[in-house]
């Protein structure tokens, strides 16, 4: 189903090319000698080519309100999604994985899938302190590529759908721990995911 971004643009361009097209053409053709279809009369004085041209201002208006509503509704998403990863960044602040200035690290630590988690049914209760090494148990901090102490790589999942907000790893691993609330396997972050999502990830 098209967005009411795409729809009300579609509406515009219809109303607008019904408004110009038809006097337009109207013209062009008496210009050219040749009868008019849309000179005849739909209604007493009302030519054919007029009352297409008025039906088509309320359907590029529509067009156009419907526009607007979309990008109002796209900006508020947009917002809420800003202020749940200001909350996140803020957190991690006041327990010390990051410093105030740093939120750059942050960024790093899988940015996009914050956006989608917002979008799919995840919401972050408590972001995890650190990254915990399957292999030897060792602590990394948070945005780490790999294991201080061994050397293991933390896997990434290349699904944002199973990704972990926090940390990036493959949710497909988490522990549930209640009704609907989840820990990663990797960063511990306790995360509340919808049934639906729960459903996609753990297949």
């Amino acid at each position: 189903m098209p967005s009411k971004i795409t729809l009300g643009l579609i509406l515009s361009a219809a109303g607008m090319t019904i408004s110009l097209a038809a006097p337009l053409i109207h013209i062009a053709l008496v210009s050219s000698g040749i009868e008019s279809v849309l000179a005849l009369e739909a209604a007493p004085g009302l030519p054919l080519h007029l009352l297409l041209s008025v039906v088509g201002v309320p359907i590029a208006l529509s067009g156009l309100f419907l526009f607007r509503r979309g990008v109002r509704e796209e900006l508020s998403a947009e917002r809420m999604i800003s202020l749940d990863r200001e909350a996140v960044i803020q957190s991690l602040e006041e327990r010390g994985v990051i410093k105030e200035g740093n939120v750059n690290t942050l960024e790093g630590l899988r940015r996009s899938s914050e956006a989608e988690s917002l979008r799919r049914g995840i919401k972050v209760k408590s972001a995890g302190l650190s990254l915990i090494c399957p292999k030897c148990g060792f602590e990394t901090p948070l945005g780490g590529s790999k294991c201080r102490n061994c050397g293991e790589k933390f896997a990434k999942s290349s699904d944002p759908i199973r990704a972990c907000p926090i940390c990036g790893g493959d949710l497909a691993s988490a522990q549930r721990i209640g009704d609907d609330i989840y820990v990663c396997g990797i960063c511990f972050s306790e995360l509340e995911i919808d049934q639906q999502t729960a459903r996609r990830i753990f297949v």
